[in-house]
């Protein structure tokens, strides 16, 4: 049964989401490689950062898009896709221009609010760039999520976040090169697909508002659980940055570790990314035996992987960084180690996430996010009893393994719920 869920779309998408992974995984190797000392460090607090800014622009419409996309394909008496998408759009524009001048403005602030240091304030701007590639990049993509085109969806996903990157290590020798041309080849990319979709989507006019409050309503009460979300990920890099005074060193650690740990969400990213159209067209279908397969196998499968996985990496974490970085950092494989303990409940959430949204209109990861965030909020203030980075790794691990755990029991809700919905 694996085996028919996991053909054509989620084959292809699975190949070019490990290709991600891989070039991922060498940009950083090549960061490792730049000139200055604290070049790596600058790069992985950068690229991490990036994820935590992203989902307050974009409003939650990284997933309201495809959602609302593939129930329009399925349900004639809703608004068109196209109009969907030109809402989507209109909605980002508005937000990111203003949002991009108030960051420039308060470069300083940003840098110390990132950094820990005014001094690297220089950052800020390429980061707005980094930035608005990304969002219009998530644009694109989400329409051609939504609509199941998954081969120019996962073009996108290949040339911008595979080729890009690594081209442009290539090419350059210096962060902010890297970070200028990695952003603005982001916005050349991003900008020809989401023009090519305009030329080709019918939409009408007086479906814009409607289509608009709809994905506003969908998504902006998604917007905190992806801030929370994003800040699980970024804070405790953050914070390792104010408590400990190495320039970056330490922190550059965790953003590393923060950033594998991410890359292990992205290995299950495929299933997240074609089953929130799929799980809505069986919901818009009322398919609960189609949805009930989904979620039984989808479980089994992220739960062994990760695992399977999580054990190689404890035992392996010293061979990894000594062959990826060219070195053996101590305090990199601790950090390694402990934090890859989350990827349990990180993948299950990953995995089962789209069910959620493709089935309520309320924000219920938003919900699971939020409690597992305040769990590691509340566990991060033993830091004041060990005075040790470490207590906010081993918070992480803790609020992460929460967080799959109530996604799950979610998820089997939905089930129960869906079950006596009369067909």
């Amino acid at each position: 049964m694996i085996k028919k869920i996991f053909k054509n779309d989620y084959f292809l998408t699975f190949i070019v989401e490990f290709i991600v992974l891989i070039s991922g995984l060498l940009v950083y190797k090549f960061a490792a490689k730049l000139p200055e000392v604290n070049d790596f460090s600058e790069y992985a607090i950068c690229r991490r950062t990036i994820s935590f800014i992203h989902p307050l622009l974009i409003l939650g419409l990284g997933v309201g898009i495809p959602r609302y996309i593939a129930f329009s394909t399925e349900n004639k008496s809703t608004n068109s896709e196209g109009s969907y998408f030109i809402s989507g759009l209109i909605i980002v524009i508005s937000v990111l221009i203003p949002s991009m001048i108030i960051i420039n403005i308060f470069k300083s602030e940003f840098a110390f609010l990132f950094f820990g240091d005014k001094n690297f304030e220089y950052l800020i701007s390429f980061l707005n760039i980094l930035v608005v590639g990304m969002i219009f990049h998530s644009i694109a993509y989400g329409y051609l999520r939504g609509r199941l085109y998954m081969g120019y969806a996962n073009f996108l996903q290949f040339i911008n976040l595979g080729i890009i990157p690594l081209l442009i290590f290539f090419i350059f020798n210096n962060i902010k090169d890297v970070l200028l041309y990695t952003g603005l080849g982001w916005i050349l990319i991003s900008i020809i697909f989401n023009l090519l979709i305009i030329i080709k989507v019918k939409w009408n006019k007086s479906e814009i508002k409607s289509s608009a409050k709809d994905l506003l309503i969908f998504g902006i009460q998604r917007v905190p659980g992806d801030l929370v979300l994003a800040g699980f990920l970024a804070l405790p890099a953050y914070f390792t940055a104010h408590i400990v005074s190495d320039n970056l060193t330490t922190a550059g650690y965790v953003a590393f570790s923060m950033s594998l740990l991410n890359m292990a969400g992205a290995t299950f990213g495929p299933i997240c990314l074609i089953l929130l159209p799929k799980a809505s067209r069986a919901i818009a279908n009322k398919d609960y035996h189609l949805l009930k397969t989904y979620v039984k196998n989808i479980t089994i499968l992220t739960l062994v992987a990760t695992s399977f996985g999580m054990i190689i990496i404890e035992i392996f974490a010293n061979k990894f960084i000594d062959l990826y970085l060219g070195n053996i950092y101590d305090e990199l494989v601790l950090c390694v180690r402990i934090t890859i303990i989350a990827s349990i409940g990180y993948t299950v959430y990953i995995s089962l996430r789209s069910i959620l949204d493709a089935y309520y209109v309320k924000a219920v990861n938003t919900k699971n996010i939020i409690i597992s965030f305040l769990f590691f909020i509340a566990f991060s203030l033993f830091y004041y009893i060990w005075i040790d980075y470490k207590v906010i790794l081993y918070s992480f691990v803790l609020a992460m393994l929460i967080l799959g755990s109530l996604t799950y029991y979610e998820t089997k809700k939905v089930l129960k719920e869906f079950s006596k919905v009369k067909l």
